[in-house]
């Protein structure tokens, strides 16, 4: 297959996701797939007599044929409570039922603003609370996940692939009442969970002992480490800007001041996170063999995704990381624009509905920005050292290309977003890295990582005076309304118009240099 070909294929492929999105529900995607066919067959026939030098018919046949599958496919994975599953047992919505239930936890628990533990547990077993004076009645078997808060305390005691029964009431999750409005229940139907139960009490069921080497205990052994001497706000955001947030409890006070302030990227493990782990992994083995610091770093990348979890935007970064790797021990250049676009084609295969993971989109629209705006914005800061024009360039790039996306999710734009980042963004550098040299030394030995990141305490508090600062000013943020799917795509298609102008004005004017 010609590079055309994967090209609009793969761009094909993820049109026809997004346009399940937009499609008004289930009943318009057959019509949906075979407008993808037949736009391909049109192409095909049009297309090549026009652009001789583009892609063939047959290219085009298989794009829109690679469109109608991805409407089909997303449809098919989409997740569907089983016939057993627990919210099935679920009163209407609104209301609650009190229970008992036997399952298995999944995560580790975090904690919610009203200070309850929430956590995701698979259940096994459902017997309704009147019937628990019955013993001799069986337990209903059912499947499923279920969406769990419960007290703090005894939630702080839990950690995953442990059995527990739960008591409490079951419920499902409330439609939004506007449009406009989060939609708790849609979230949670996306990771499969279809009913929520408020838990008064929890027993552990498990007849085994935690086991004593896991990911979730490595990750705590580092957050313990770097909490230590920092203190427990100050050590949760040092970890939290190494592992992501969704991996640590970060307290919601902080978690709130950086979103507010444009800076939710920093806790965010995307691609920053793995460039900084595999720049640190490979410059302490530069000496070694290309082959054995890519399979070096390769390890590093595999240790730190199950830290993080599969999180969408650490696993786009990661498959990139691994290109870049691959490249390393074939000792090949890899076109980072070619690399992007493989590695989110890939993992949209894996799982289509990641397409819609606003994590996913704003770190794929972020590392786009950097690879095409980067360049072309260093260039004309060619004036100032280079170290100035990168700080200055990369925090604008990747705000220019998440902006529309900001606009369309939160409605609300940092006023000082940029200012902000330009000036942060040499402490995040030092915090980060700090935080990841402190965590590779945790794993060795608990106290030399809790000496390390103990140093990183006055750029931490300088960081979070900085950001209650800029959240103080006047119109520090910019309200906008009713930002459109349509306007979300208007400004990408006119940032790739400039793109492609700039592309061809750099064509040109190497054409006219050679002659």
């Amino acid at each position: 297959m010609g590079s055309w070909a994967v090209l609009i294929v793969s761009w094909a492929y993820l049109l026809g996701l997004l346009s399940t999105g937009i499609a008004g529900g289930e009943a318009w995607l057959p019509l949906i797939g075979s407008g993808w066919l037949l736009g391909g067959i049109v192409f095909g026939l049009v297309v090549p007599r026009l652009w001789r030098q583009g892609p063939t018919a047959r290219q085009w046949v298989l794009a829109g044929m690679a469109g109608a599958i991805a409407t089909l496919y997303c449809t098919w994975r989409q997740p569907r409570p089983s016939v057993d599953d627990i919210s099935r047992f679920a009163p209407a919505a609104g209301q609650s039922a009190e229970v008992h239930v036997v399952g298995q936890v999944e995560q580790m628990p975090q904690t919610t603003r009203s200070q309850k533990g929430k956590f995701l547990v698979s259940a096994y077993s459902l017997r309704q609370a009147a019937d628990a004076a019955m013993p001799s009645k069986p337990s209903q078997v059912v499947s499923g996940k279920l969406y769990v808060t419960a007290p703090l305390k005894p939630s702080q005691q839990l950690y995953p692939g442990q059995f527990v029964e739960l008591k409490g009431q079951l419920y499902l999750p409330q439609p939004a009442e506007a449009s406009d409005d989060f939609d708790f229940g849609a979230y949670l139907a996306k990771q499969g969970c279809f009913a929520g139960l408020s838990v008064r009490w929890i027993t552990d069921r498990s007849t085994q002992p935690p086991p004593p080497w896991a990911l979730w205990r490595l990750r705590q052994r580092l957050v313990a480490a770097q909490s230590r001497w920092l203190g427990e706000s100050e050590g949760a955001l040092v970890s939290a800007m190494t592992l992501g947030r969704r991996a640590v409890d970060l307290p919601y006070d902080l978690r709130d001041a950086f979103i507010a302030a444009g800076l939710a990227h920093t806790l965010a493990a995307s691609g920053f996170h793995v460039s900084l782990v595999l720049g640190l992994v490979l410059g302490a083995v530069r000496s070694r063999p290309p082959k054995v610091q890519a399979l070096i770093g390769l390890s590093a990348l595999l240790v730190y995704v199950g830290l993080t979890g599969l999180q969408p935007s650490v696993m786009r970064a990661a498959v990139m990381g691994a290109g870049a790797l691959a490249g390393l021990a074939l000792e090949r250049q890899v076109k980072p624009l070619g690399c992007l676009l493989l590695a989110v084609s890939l993992l949209l295969v894996w799982n289509p509905h990641w397409i819609w993971d606003v994590g996913f989109q704003l770190s794929v629209m972020a590392t786009l920005g950097l690879i095409v705006t980067v360049p072309a914005l260093a260039k004309r800061l060619d004036g100032l050292p280079s170290a100035i024009a990168t700080v200055i360039s990369v925090p604008l790039a990747a705000c220019l290309w998440t902006l529309p996306l900001q606009l369309y999710y939160f409605g609300v734009l940092p006023s000082y977003s940029i200012l902000l980042n330009i000036v942060v963004t040499p402490l995040i550098v030092l915090i980060a890295t700090g935080g990841f040299i402190s965590a590779m030394a945790a794993i060795v030995w608990p106290l030399l990582g809790s000496a390390i990141a103990s140093t990183l305490y006055y750029p931490v508090r300088l960081l979070i005076a900085l950001i209650d600062f800029f959240n103080q000013l006047p119109g520090h943020t910019f309200t906008v309304e009713h930002f459109s799917v349509l306007a979300v795509f208007l400004t990408y298609g006119l940032y790739g118009l400039i793109y492609l102008g700039l592309r061809l004005r750099e064509q040109a004017d190497s054409a006219a240099w050679g002659r």
